[in-house]
């Protein structure tokens, strides 16, 4: 009698679930790939049918899952049919015990089964029991994991490195020694200390006007939201950083002020001085536009009243804008009548031509730079050593300030102590960094007299090419007192710096 065989049963449905903590890991060896492949080997030797495969790049701790959570869709949306979930381990599932209670529990709600290659997933007393043993041991691992992070990221916090997310301006960078060290982002890092420099010296005025600045280079991050936008936040926490400084600090791990491993984009000094300003009362802003397109303004004085001139733009009737100097004085004859910027600036650039220091001048000043030099260098080697020597005191301020906080148990002499333990070590990176300063020039002697001589020689030239800022130091250098402008005449002749 022949027999006939039963006909093929149709393969179980399967999903595959993948999951890893960060980016890096879904290249390493337990990624998403090889993770995928070991579900896929054990569903064809269990004559499983994969359908679908979800994967995540997020903590195991958390529930909350883009991709558990398309899983769980999907789940729900077949519940007609019986699915098997494959995951390659238990901690690929989840490395939380409750986690992985409550999402194993929505998984078998739907009424699928969840398998491994690697771990049982038992459906009996006691095999729920050595699933969750195994979920705790995934769990304990974290948290292990985690402590050892940080503690290695305290480590080399305590000895200057950052190692949490570079700021705008650096990037990360491996060094010699292993690990990764801040390096400076070029062309960003510019931006930044100009951005951190202007605010400091009152270039801008507010963290408004760092920001605008900021919008206004391309190359600086904007929001994600709005392309051409940079947050009032990202401007704050720049203005606040102190790694700008060359300093680390993060009191959330209790990491005191410390000298970086990193180059500094500002002196200390400058970070100080921004702190300063960002704790008083905000000043207006200054207008936009109006200095940079009169560099004049404010240093022309009307003959027939002394007061200086002010500038602006004029509209005509058919709504084209032109730019005038005028006196605005109440009681000056010559009020509100004005003079036509290109005239006046074009006459004021023709006297500049004519300033031409006498070859004598040239020879005397180097002299005079050269005694002044010299001069500063012995100061500037008298002044350092007397900074080492405050710095040392310093320091041992510090060291019995920190004995006297060990021994101490009262709660309210350890808050004092720690505040002037903060102050002096301030105090401290305030003498390094005026050490530094006056550690060697810039430049050499030759190098600073050219620079010096090449404006000696021609101020128009100096004139022609700068920006504003630049612009209105020529005029400070150049003349010792305002011009004197007669609204018919022009500039007249003024009062010059002695090399002129």
């Amino acid at each position: 009698m022949i027999i006939e065989q039963p006909k093929n049963l149709p393969r179980k449905k399967c999903v595959v679930y993948a999951r890893v903590s960060s980016a890096k890991q879904t290249i390493d060896g337990a990624g998403l790939s090889s993770q995928e492949r070991s579900c896929r080997e054990y569903a064809e030797r269990s004559d499983y049918d994969v359908v679908r495969v979800f994967t995540d790049v997020i903590s195991g701790r958390f529930e909350e899952r883009p991709g558990m959570n398309s899983l769980l869709a999907y789940l729900g949306q077949a519940s007609s049919e019986e699915h098997v979930v494959v995951v390659d381990d238990i901690s690929r599932f989840a490395r939380d015990v409750a986690t992985h209670a409550s999402l194993r529990n929505k998984i078998t709600a739907s009424g699928a089964k969840i398998e491994s290659p690697n771990q049982k997933f038992g459906e009996d007393a006691g095999g729920r029991f050595i699933e969750t043993i195994m979920a705790a041991i995934s769990e304990h691992d974290r948290e292990r994991n985690k402590e050892q992070s940080k503690r290695r990221s305290l480590a080399r916090m305590q000895t200057g490195f950052w190692v949490l997310h570079a700021p705008h301006g650096y990037r990360y960078e491996k060094a010699p020694g292993g690990g990764k060290r801040l390096v400076v982002d070029e062309p960003l890092a510019h931006i930044v200390r100009e951005a951190l420099e202007g605010f400091a010296v009152g270039r801008f005025q507010t963290q408004a006007e760092v920001k605008r600045y900021l919008e206004t280079k391309p190359e600086f991050p904007k929001n994600y939201n709005r392309k051409s936008e940079v947050k009032f936040d990202t401007v704050t926490a720049m203005l606040k950083n102190i790694l700008y400084a060359g300093y680390v600090r993060f009191e959330k791990w209790g990491v005191p002020l410390t000298k970086g491993q990193h180059e500094p984009l500002i002196t200390f000094a400058t970070h100080q001085i921004i702190r300063d300003r960002l704790r008083e009362r905000k000043v207006a802003p200054a207008r936009k536009g109006v200095g940079d397109d009169f560099p004049l303004r404010g240093f022309l004085i009307c003959e027939a009243c002394g007061h200086p001139l002010t500038a602006c733009w004029s509209k005509s009737h058919t709504g084209k804008k032109y730019p005038y100097y005028l006196c605005s004085y109440r009681g000056c004859p010559e009020r509100g009548k004005s003079l036509r910027r290109e005239n006046l600036e074009e006459q004021f650039a023709d006297y500049l031509k004519t300033l031409v220091p006498a070859r004598t001048t040239f020879e005397l000043a180097k002299d005079m730079f050269r005694d002044a030099w010299d001069e500063r260098s012995r100061s500037a080697s008298s002044e350092t050593r007397r900074l080492r020597a405050k710095a040392a005191r310093v320091e041992g301020d510090v060291g019995k300030l920190v004995q006297a906080l060990i021994d101490t148990e009262s709660p309210r002499v350890r808050l004092a102590y720690e505040k002037r333990v903060e102050e002096l070590e301030h105090e401290k990176a305030l003498i390094h960094d005026a050490i530094a300063k006056m550690a060697r020039p810039e430049r050499p002697f030759d190098h600073m007299f050219e620079l010096s001589m090449r404006f000696l020689a021609s101020p128009y030239e100096i004139w022609k090419n700068g920006d504003p800022d630049t612009k209105r130091t020529l005029l400070r250098l150049v003349f010792s007192q305002p011009l004197v402008v007669n609204r018919k005449t022009g500039v007249r002749t003024g009062e010059t710096t002695f090399p002129f």
